[in-house]
């Protein structure tokens, strides 16, 4: 720390010396006081300087701002020539102490920096010096077999700034402290796929910078819900320990029936999930911050997802589609009811810029996206039909980011006829491709769930006959000409990206997660629609063929992600489930090889299930919902009769693959 000038040096130093830099009380001027932030004095001091240029840079097209920066004074105080009385000694030790606490915040600041440095790319490698990072003891009592250890370096942002720790009187009482809350926000920004598209990020970190007690300030469901979220990413707090499968079925739907038995204190995220369930509860019956709100419920989606919380999933992602109904997400203008009713189209006020509008689109999109996913794992209805969806697909990351606004003139709408073929150029990236593709999972799906019904009351496109349909009849979809359409648009969905987008390798290689999940779920889309038909047996069947070159293109997703050093486990959750899809169809082909003892096919079969496991596993230490799936392979390939063979050409000592599959010789475990 810099040696502190003598007491005696500041007796001597003229009025217009250098020390005039630690300001006396009220010497700031007013906005930098109500913020709480650090004032030069100047006029206009240098922290309004830079707001008003950042307020220039980021608002939208067309608004006006002043042309001086707003930063005003109180009337200035004559400065005291005569000897030091007991007030003048007084603010000279109050301002010694802010100086002295302004340089241990930087020290510390610096110090917490270093400790919280993980390596380039996101290495999940995690270490007793990592977990001793200063958030507390709850990080000694994590679980060694979970090690969601990722922690960035501080943000460039107000949350990070150097002296800007401090205690605020009105602070949430079951939040985390402002420090430790201020690093799982910045771990969520950094590392969730989804973070920047959900929220905006510099408007939420201005927010938040605020007074807790500001209307400006966020939600606290979303600060407990980001929380939750965020404890993916780093070891400084507690986690769920790893799950016991000889107490739990790995498909199993209530699983808090057994987590209730286990007589464990919750860990932090549960802690969190809690806690932003009660809350959001309450103020949704308020009707209060109902965007907020709905942001809540799609993290709480994202986390029990990831956490495997199978029947809290499924009801999180309904209410969150029903709750986008009153609000009017939706819909867009002009495609409205032509009904009268005594409600308005939506609860809220309409939207005051740009930023805002986009927003809520992206979060509709986002409670759209996790129920279609979810819903490829079961057989139930959906919470929303597609029919009832008219609205605009969101804008390019970049522009939400800037605020542009794209006239819709220029944007693609949910319910155009060309959306899954055409994907123009200047509107489309992996957020918008990522959409897309969980339109495609929700036709399949309708599709499926459907086609019995529609066939029995003589829906021109999915029977053969009005109604005709038996029971026991047997029927092929595969003939009609909705599954024919359907079949076309999943074949020819990702031949349609512009070519920048085939790749979900960047130019500097690095990984766009988004973009990544995109593509891997238009393979899911393909095996939905055709393994209930794939014959594995008949060489001659085209659904079987259909189903293992899908599997097979999921597999060269994996070997894209494993040419970089990019960790796998920050994939969100839902990718280990396109993973477990494509496990699940080469057990169907490993089975009937083996029957056939057609050894060729054994070797590339086993080596192709052992590429996926591994990639599955890769997922588990930061996503319980792998850790199931996983299990629910190998069981499938218990029950399939498979593990007889496949145990006795194990090799106790199997290489980790970076070569192409058909050089494994071994399932990898």
């Amino acid at each position: 720390m810099p040696k502190a000038p003598s007491t005696s040096s500041h007796a001597h130093t003229p009025p217009h010396g250098p020390n005039l830099n630690v300001l006396k009380r009220n010497q700031a001027c007013h906005q930098c006081r109500r913020r709480k932030l650090k004032c030069d004095a100047k006029r206009p001091c240098s922290t309004c300087v830079r707001s008003h240029k950042h307020a220039i840079a980021h608002s939208p097209a067309g608004t006006v701002h002043p042309a001086e920066p707003e930063c005003t004074f109180d009337e200035p105080l004559e400065l005291n020539t005569g000897a030091d009385g007991p007030r003048t000694k007084y603010e000279k030790l109050e301002n010694r102490i802010a100086e002295l606490e302004a340089l241990l915040q930087d020290k510390n600041s610096h110090s917490d920096t270093q400790r919280l440095m993980s390596p380039q790319n996101g290495s999940p490698a995690s270490s007793n010096h990592d977990r001793d990072s200063g958030f507390g003891s709850e990080s000694d009592s994590r679980s060694s077999g979970s090690t969601p250890a990722l922690v960035p370096a501080a943000l460039s942002t107000p949350l990070s700034m150097p002296g800007m720790d401090m205690t605020w009187a009105h602070w949430p009482t079951d939040l985390p402290g402002p420090d430790l809350l201020r690093h799982l926000v910045d771990v969520f920004f950094t590392f969730h796929p989804h973070a920047s598209q959900l929220f905006h990020a510099p408007s939420f970190m201005t927010s938040l910078s605020l007074p807790p007690d500001h209307p400006k300030f966020p939600a606290v469901p979303v600060l407990h819900a980001m929380c939750a979220v965020g404890s993916l990413y780093t070891s400084a707090v507690t986690s769920a320990p790893p799950v016991n499968f000889d107490k739990i079925p790995a498909d199993e739907i209530f699983t808090q029936r057994y987590r209730i038995k286990e007589n464990r204190p919750d860990s932090f995220a549960e802690q969190q999930a809690i806690l932003a369930k009660e809350t959001l509860q309450r103020m949704e019956i308020m009707g209060t911050e109902l965007i907020q709100v709905l942001q809540s419920t799609i993290l709480l989606s994202w986390y029990y997802c990831s956490s495997a919380s199978w029947a809290e999933l499924f009801l999180n992602c309904a209410h969150s589609m029903r709750l986008c109904i009153p609000l009017g997400l939706n819909v867009c203008p002009p495609f409205h009811t032509i009904s009268r009713s005594t409600r308005p189209a939506s609860v809220l006020k309409p939207a005051k810029n740009v930023i805002e509008d986009e927003l809520r689109r992206n979060v509709f999109w986002f409670a759209y996206a996790i129920e279609r996913q979810h819903g490829c794992s079961n057989g139930w209805a959906l919470s929303l039909d597609d029919n009832d969806i008219s609205q605009l697909l969101p804008v390019q990351s970049d522009q939400f980011d800037s605020g542009k606004l794209v006239s819709p003139s220029e944007r693609q709408w949910a319910h155009s006829i060309d959306l899954l073929s055409v994907h123009p150029e200047h509107q489309t990236d992996g957020l918008i491709l990522y959409i897309k593709a969980s339109i495609l999972l929700s036709k399949v799906k309708t599709f499926n769930l459907r086609f019995r019904a529609k066939h029995f009351s003589g829906d021109g496109e999915s029977s053969y006959s009005y109604n005709t349909f038996r029971p026991d009849e047997p029927v092929d979809p595969r003939n009609t000409m909705a599954f024919i359409d359907l079949d076309g648009t999943v074949t020819s969905f990702i031949a349609t990206f512009p070519s920048q987008l085939r790749n979900p390798l960047t130019k500097d290689e690095k990984m766009d997660c988004t973009l990544f999940a995109a593509m891997a779920m238009a393979h899911v889309a393909m095996i939905v629609l055709h393994e209930p038909h794939a014959d594995i047996r008949s060489r001659g069947c085209i659904s079987a063929l259909k189903i293992l070159t899908a599997t097979r293109s999921i597999i060269d997703l994996i070997y894209i992600a494993w040419s970089t050093t990019f960790d796998p486990s920050l994939f969100e959750s839902f990718v280990s489930f396109c993973f477990f899809a494509g496990g699940r169809v080469i057990t169907r082909f490993l089975q009937a090889a083996i029957e056939e003892e057609a050894e060729d096919q054994i070797k590339t079969f086993r080596s192709e299930l052992g590429v996926i496991r591994t990639a599955i596993e890769q997922m588990s230490p930061r996503h319980r919902i792998a850790s199931y799936l996983l299990k629910m392979l190998d069981d499938l390939t218990a029950r399939s009769e498979v593990a007889v063979r496949w145990s006795e050409s194990m090799s106790p000592t199997t290489p980790h693959p970076t070569a192409h599959p058909l050089a494994l010789e071994s399932v990898i475990v």
